[in-house]
């Protein structure tokens, strides 16, 4: 909700969300497909374990963000391979 209220432009990807029946503060973020959601992104941040996000080609996405920023913060992706394509990593609980 704080980056809405900053006037960010949040984009979300959830294989069971719809628009309209996610959290009341996620009401003005655009739900799209992973790769949409990472194309010119100045940071990303993985909440869920989907196994589909293991999935996503996290190479092509490291040159489409504007930023390759990625909080994990499920510790679902390898960390040294992250950061191998380039993106500033960071989880919770990891060195």
């Amino acid at each position: 909700s704080r980056l809405l209220a900053e006037g960010a432009s949040v984009r979300c990807w959830d294989p069971l969300a719809r628009h309209g029946e996610a959290e009341p503060w996620l009401s003005a973020a655009r739900y799209v497909s992973p790769e949409e959601a990472l194309e010119g992104a100045d940071a990303a941040v993985v909440v869920t374990e989907w196994p589909q996000l293991k999935d996503v080609d996290w190479a092509r996405a490291a040159t489409a963000m504007r930023q390759p920023v990625l909080f994990d913060g499920r510790n679902l992706l390898d960390p040294a391979r992250m950061r191998e394509l380039g993106f500033t990593y960071m989880s919770v609980g990891r060195p």
